[in-house]
């Protein structure tokens, strides 16, 4: 595949709109390109000026031959998450999920969907 400008533009970029009081203004970043940030008086604004801005960073750095990190794809998961802990630590766990009437998995599966949600 040629990875083009349309191509990057299509990638799932990983877009964070926030208010910033010190700015005074919806501050726009990708947290896979930590340097691209703008700012707009709207979340609107703020996105469409990221996007601008995204796309001038990749056009910079195909001038320049600077590497565009890619986004992490969700293909490349397969929901596989080898955890080792202390037999203490397990116990622990294992104790609370059967208290709910809840497996290993689903118990720790709840505690970090509350965390990345």
């Amino acid at each position: 595949m040629k990875k083009d400008l349309e191509y990057y533009l299509n990638l799932p970029w990983s877009y964070r709109i926030e208010w910033n009081d010190i700015d005074n203004c919806f501050l726009g970043s990708i947290e896979e390109l930590e340097e691209n940030m703008t700012c707009g008086e709207t979340p609107e604004e703020a996105l469409t000026n990221l996007k601008d801005a995204l796309k001038s960073y990749i056009l910079t750095s195909f001038k320049t031959g600077l590497e565009i990190p890619e986004p992490v794809k969700l293909i490349n998961y397969k929901g596989t998450i080898t955890y080792r802990t202390t037999p203490e630590k397990h116990y622990k766990i294992a104790k609370k999920a059967s208290s709910r009437g809840k497996s290993i998995n689903k118990y720790i599966d709840e505690i970090l969907e509350k965390d990345i949600a």
